[in-house]
């Protein structure tokens, strides 16, 4: 990775994670966005990443409206439920 592509990438996820959100669960919290696919990413497709102070946890087959769901539910998908 050229050193164009690792700041492309930090830009990408530094402005996903502006228009992302946060949740609480069990009393941690967690940022929540959805990260375009990097450079080199041969899946081609966005994940939904979930990053707290003490884990990151990134999701590829999520809901498009996963804006619109409720604390509880958007946290379920995290946990593949």
């Amino acid at each position: 990775m050229t050193e164009l592509d690792a700041e492309h990438c930090r830009i990408a996820r530094d402005l996903a994670r502006l228009n992302g959100r946060t949740v609480v669960s069990a009393g941690v919290e967690w940022r929540v966005y959805e990260l375009p696919p990097g450079v080199y990413d041969r899946r081609g497709s966005a994940s939904l990443v979930f990053e707290s102070s003490d884990a990151f946890r990134r999701v590829r087959d999520f809901p498009h409206d996963w804006r619109a769901l409720d604390d509880e539910r958007l946290f379920a998908v995290s946990l593949g439920i």
